[in-house]
């Protein structure tokens, strides 16, 4: 479900084949972050084909920056739609979460 690749010494991730981030695929994109954040990793999540996340979904990306900070590592997202920057800024969460425009961005 996740697709990862390097940029930078960032792995990249993208959620494929589905533009929701909900309970139904939660604990299976769960299960890959943790692994992709197994020690010093930093990754950054692209969320450009994200329209919709449930509370289960901001559980998910809220577990992978805690688990990135306890392995000394770093947690970003990236290049967010409208709708769901505007429910993580709603819940304050842009304000948790280290928010980058785009995969250009990455340094």
């Amino acid at each position: 479900m996740l697709e990862v690749k390097e940029l930078n010494g960032y792995q990249i991730a993208s959620l494929a084949d589905t533009d929701r981030l909900t309970a139904t695929i939660a604990t299976e994109i769960k299960s890959e972050l943790t692994n992709q954040l197994d020690g010093n990793t930093n990754l950054v999540i692209n969320l450009s084909n994200i329209k919709f996340i449930d509370s289960t979904g901001i559980g998910v990306l809220i577990s992978a920056l805690k688990t990135a900070r306890q392995n000394n590592g770093s947690f970003k997202l990236c290049e967010i739609q409208k709708d769901v920057m505007s429910l993580l800024t709603l819940m304050k969460l842009d304000k948790v979460f280290d928010i980058i425009e785009s995969e250009a961005d990455i340094k």
